[in-house]
């Protein structure tokens, strides 16, 4: 700048009058002037009117030059201020190219290119290239160019610290070369095939990092103002931290993909585990509530999500199977309790009684603050059945053993009683022993008839041979024309609903007889005034065909109907008891079950679980 704009600023008002003051005073002055030449002329004779009218004159020409000239300075200070004022302009102009370039693109090519482009503007340059380091940080290469030839650059690596470019990203310093030598591959470089003259190196520094170098070159020689220098530093300090907030954006990107992804695969395991869970907020809101405990509960997970643990009460109907987790849900966010392997009985889904096996514990931020609790369950219902009938299993196991000893050592000497009395009621003549032998044949017999009961207990070779099955819909139909013969009963209707088509169980014929036969001669007795038994079949799909037999009678009281498979446990006069418990040691030795269902005056239902192929204890091989 010119030393007459470096005065202080009231100095420089000063010498800048206003421009509509000038023709006023040159105007007044000459006025004066004028009237001072004509007094004189009229006030003094010559000679000295002319010596004194020439020396007004003379006073009167130089002041007018004296304004000319000032004049003339003035505007030539107006273009120089205006020069000034353009300069600035065109300054905030490339600054706010700036500025717009970085706000409005989060593409980082499409953001370099934009920034290079008011470099060259601001340096009137015509060649330019952004370099970046590559992944290993040991090579430049370019990002965006201008004024090269796409073949020249493309694939270009510069060593880091080697060459002028090089070293500038290295020691993170401005580099400016002028009189730079011809180069003789120009024309193949080139878009224009003119070799650069001037050229500044500019790394791109922010935050304490390098992260690439701008360059920008004249055809010309160009001398870098330092006005230039300043605001090239500052693009090349915009462009680091928009290249920085890119790249975090983009980190952040990948990131906020990451956690959906975390997030969808997190919710995809929760939906698809074999096992219910629940969660809840911090304000013991359900958030999730997965398709295992949907189906296992009865509940669609559309009317428990948003519902808040404290709601959940048997009083409210819909919910009264998540009412059980409404305690422990409460002392996991309450107390900060955590369960391990713990067991619940619920009742479920149509008043169903249900084991739950669940592990409950509260859920909390890296710093340790409450975010919710989580309920994950399993129904183990099945599980301890079958547990409970492996240790019943083994249970008539032993007593089939016990049986058997006992019938041995029994049988002999009952029919010995039996023979004896025989032959002395035979030669006895008088009636009060013969009645008294008799009563000891019968209670013999019946004893005999205890010990025949315990004998088809204890036998141990009721699971089917290989290879030996029966088919349903063909055996049970002539099994139970057998029955209604043998029973001599008319009352009783026996209706069988067969499909064709079930596949063959793994049973004797003899085991299905003795398994039929028994159960309809319960379901015959609880309905001593007539009524109807169906007997039902169906494939499950899942290895097993289901058989029930539902009889219309008194049904069975709810105070014995646990124990009505245990040996010896009978309601009939002059039963054994076994009838039932050998049925359940047909079908469990098979890798079968039974199950009962029965209501006071509402019928009984027995459910069979038939094995199609090779099972065991009840599970699948």
């Amino acid at each position: 700048m010119k030393k007459e704009d470096q005065k202080a600023p009231d100095g420089g008002r000063e010498n800048r009058r206003p421009e509509r003051y000038l023709p006023v005073l040159m105007a007044a002055v000459a006025a004066v002037l004028a009237a001072g030449m004509m007094a004189v002329a009229a006030a003094i004779s010559p000679p000295y009117r002319y010596l004194v009218g020439g020396a007004l004159g003379a006073c009167l020409v130089g002041l007018c030059v004296f304004l000319a000239w000032d004049w003339w300075r003035y505007r030539e200070q107006n273009k120089q201020y205006i020069e000034e004022i353009t300069d600035l302009n065109l300054r905030f102009g490339i600054l706010a190219d700036a500025v717009s370039a970085v706000s409005s693109t989060l593409d980082l090519k499409e953001l370099v290119e934009n920034i290079l482009g008011v470099m060259l503007a601001l340096t009137n340059s015509s060649i330019g290239v952004v370099l970046v380091p590559d992944e290993e940080g040991k090579h430049l290469q370019v990002l965006s160019h201008r004024g090269f030839r796409e073949e020249a650059v493309q694939g270009l690596k510069i060593p880091v610290g080697r060459g002028a470019v090089g070293r500038a990203f290295l020691t993170g310093r401005m580099a400016i070369r002028d009189n730079l030598p011809q180069d003789p591959r120009a024309a193949e470089t080139y878009s224009e095939g003119r070799s650069p003259r001037s050229q500044v190196i500019m790394p791109l520094k922010a935050k304490g990092q390098v992260v690439g170098l701008a360059v920008t070159a004249t055809c010309e020689e160009h001398e870098y103002k330092p006005e230039e220098v300043s605001l090239l530093n500052s693009l090349g300090h915009e462009l680091a931290v928009a290249m920085i907030n890119v790249e975090l954006y983009k980190k952040s990107q990948k990131t906020l993909e990451w956690l959906a992804d975390t997030q969808e695969y997190t919710e995809h395991f929760i939906q698809e585990m074999l096992a219910g869970v629940l969660v809840v907020n911090a304000e013991g809101d359900v958030i999730y509530f997965n398709r295992e405990a949907s189906e296992m509960l009865g509940l669609q997970a559309k009317e428990v999500l948003g519902i808040n643990y404290r709601d959940m009460v048997k009083e409210r109907e819909k919910f009264r199977s998540l009412s059980y987790l409404q305690p422990i849900l409460r002392l996991c966010m309450e107390e900060g309790r955590i369960f391990r392997h713990h067991e619940l009985v619920i009742e479920g889904p149509g008043g169903r009684r249900m084991t739950l096996n669940f592990n409950a514990f509260p859920l909390h931020r890296a710093k340790g603050e409450m975010m919710g609790a989580a309920v994950v369950f399993m129904d183990v219902t099945e599980v301890k059945e079958m547990e409970r009938r492996l240790r019943q299993q083994d249970h008539l196991s032993i007593l089939g053993q016990m049986a058997a000893k006992i019938a041995h050592e029994v049988k002999n000497p009952l029919f010995a009683i039996i023979g004896l009395a025989d032959e002395l009621e035979e030669e006895e003549e008088d009636p009060e022993k013969k009645r008294l032998l008799a009563m000891i044949r019968r209670e013999a017999a019946l004893s005999n008839q205890w010990i025949s009961g315990m004998l088809t207990f204890s036998r141990s070779s009721f699971p089917a041979a290989e290879g030996i099955s029966v088919r349903l819909h063909e055996e049970v139909p002539s099994l139970i024309a057998d029955f209604l013969r043998s029973s001599g009963r008319e009352d009783v209707a026996v209706v069988p609903e067969l499909p064709e088509g079930l596949p063959p169980v793994m049973l004797t014929r003899d085991n299905l007889r003795h398994v039929l036969f028994n159960l309809l001669e319960n379901a015959f007795h609880a309905m001593p005034e007539g009524g109807t038994v169906t007997v039902r079949a169906r494939d499950t799909g899942n290895g097993f065909v289901q058989m029930t037999v539902e009889d219309t009678g008194c049904g069975i009281p709810a105070d014995i109907l646990p124990s009505i498979f245990d040996p010896f446990f009978t309601t009939k006069e002059g039963g054994t008891g076994l009838g039932l418990s050998i049925v359940q040691k047909i079908l469990l030795d098979s890798g079968g079950a039974i199950d009962v269902r029965s209501r006071q005056d509402g019928g009984t239902v027995f459910t069979l679980k038939l094995p199609t192929r090779g099972v065991s204890n009840g599970y699948q091989a």
